[in-house]
């Protein structure tokens, strides 16, 4: 209970400073887990940050990505990483976007990205191309799916 209350005060703090951000606001949602590893979700798909007892839960739009309190250590508004330099060479910045596929930016070249339906069926996999990105097709599939890459596994939900 402390650490959700403790995470509803860092969110609320986070939202009032939003609204006094100056034309250089932030562009992201950097989450951070235990190992500082950061994934980042566009502020342009207007997250929501909600909390369960032993989950953090991020809705964009229709989809849903849950982290278990005890996996991730802070989130916070950021920039867009812009240019290579920005992203860590192991992939530790990835950006994951949803829509009619799963994309994602700043991995590691040549590491493998796979998605799975909630029961373990494989929906589609990747290597990741040269500039660090990667792009599965969803093929219109809605549920709840897992993805795994070298640095990060979390999971969504496509409604």
């Amino acid at each position: 209970m402390r650490i959700k209350t403790l995470f509803l005060s860092l969110v609320v703090t986070l939202l009032a400073s939003m609204s006094t951000l100056s034309a250089s606001a932030a562009d992201y949602v950097k989450v951070s887990d235990k190992d500082g590893k950061d994934t980042y979700f566009a502020l342009s798909e207007k997250p929501t940050v909600t909390f369960t007892s032993d989950h953090l839960i991020l809705t964009a739009g229709s989809q849903r990505v849950e982290y278990p309190l005890t996996d991730f250590r802070a989130f916070a508004f950021a920039n867009q990483p812009t240019g290579i330099g920005s992203l860590d060479v192991e992939g530790n910045n990835a950006v994951f976007t949803f829509g009619n596929s799963l994309k994602g930016e700043g991995l590691k070249a040549g590491s493998q990205v796979a998605v799975y339906t909630i029961n373990g069926q494989l929906v589609g996999r990747a290597i990741v191309s040269q500039s660090g990105s990667v792009e599965i097709p969803l093929n219109g599939q809605t549920g709840v799916f897992v993805v795994k890459s070298l640095s990060k596994t979390f999971k969504f939900i496509r409604k």
